[in-house]
């Protein structure tokens, strides 16, 4: 399938949708393939005990707000307290992603309409909430960013399903359903080579609009990435590329990830597979919440 002229998005979307697979009522989307048994198999796959943090170091930057207290006294006690404000949408802080937050034409994931669903209270319908349980699957590493001359994906330059099959095969994995899918792109060292970048503002490398038709012929229950969507996407009036998987697909997306360190950890290890957890923080009613992938071997 190639992703559509806008004649024919509608249909091209339709194809994908995974509307009412698991129920009308349904708020988890695509984790719902992470069955008992395929947790079961994950578990199987921790051998060493070996864990990697796949998230990214929060320190000063745009997306932060610090402030640490003056250490206060507490008669023989001693004690300092921290402040953070996080805005972790966007590009800079681990997090996951709420069914809630990217709508297409107005309506939700299941056909729930946008503006009546989130409010300043909080999301209605597919917020964070049914995820507070965390995802916890086999997690498959695709290293797309190896297999580029700049050691990163450039701008104009996409990763499309022919690069997540290439990766696949280097990387000696079989992408099951209910996957996890760890993927690297390079967006560390892109932004090193290209310091004057700006996020939202200056064009984006990432992932090719077609890679949802990759997304669900595999049933991958999620994606952990460190770049996003390929901006602009090239194709006029849909205002998002990848996100869209959101509200097609019911995508679980845990964004800004930093695979960088599973490079030696699966080099060392000898397999590129591994159990993956990511747990959001409880975070009632919002559209997303930080969070703390692992890859543990």
């Amino acid at each position: 399938m190639t992703p559509p002229a806008q004649a024919r998005v509608e249909g091209y979307f339709k194809d994908l949708s995974n509307w009412g697979r698991w129920g009308d009522a349904d708020q988890r989307g695509t984790v719902n393939l992470i069955t008992a048994a395929k947790r079961a198999q994950a578990q199987g796959l921790v051998r060493t005990g070996r864990t990697v943090s796949l998230a990214r170091d929060i320190g000063p930057q745009p997306a932060l707000m610090y402030h640490a207290t003056f250490p206060a006294n507490r008669e023989r006690a001693d004690v300092v307290l921290d402040r953070f404000d996080l805005v972790y949408h966007g590009y800079t802080i681990t997090h996951v992603d709420a069914l809630c937050h990217v709508a297409w034409d107005g309506q939700l994931y299941n056909g729930r309409p946008f503006m009546q669903s989130v409010t300043a209270a909080g999301a209605t319908w597919c917020p964070i909430d049914p995820l507070f349980d965390g995802i916890t699957s086999r997690g498959v590493f695709l290293d797309v960013a190896s297999a580029r001359t700049e050691g990163y994906v450039a701008v104009g330059q996409p990763i499309t399903p022919k690069d997540l099959d290439a990766a696949a095969t280097r990387a000696g994995v079989r992408v099951e359903p209910g996957d996890v899918v760890v993927l690297r792109g390079g967006q560390a060292a892109f932004q090193r080579a290209h310091p004057d970048w700006v996020p939202r503002v200056s064009p984006h490398p990432g992932l090719h609009l077609a890679c949802l038709e990759w997304f669900r012929a595999r049933d991958i229950a999620a994606i952990a990435w460190d770049m996003m969507d390929e901006r602009p996407s090239g194709y006029p009036g849909f205002g998002m590329g990848t996100h869209l998987a959101i509200p097609f697909l019911g995508l679980a997306l845990v964004d800004n990830t930093d695979p960088e360190r599973l490079v030696a950890a699966c080099a060392e290890e000898g397999r590129a597979e591994f159990l993956f957890t990511a747990t959001p923080l409880r975070l009632v009613g919002a559209t997303g919440a930080p969070a703390h992938p692992l890859a543990i071997f």
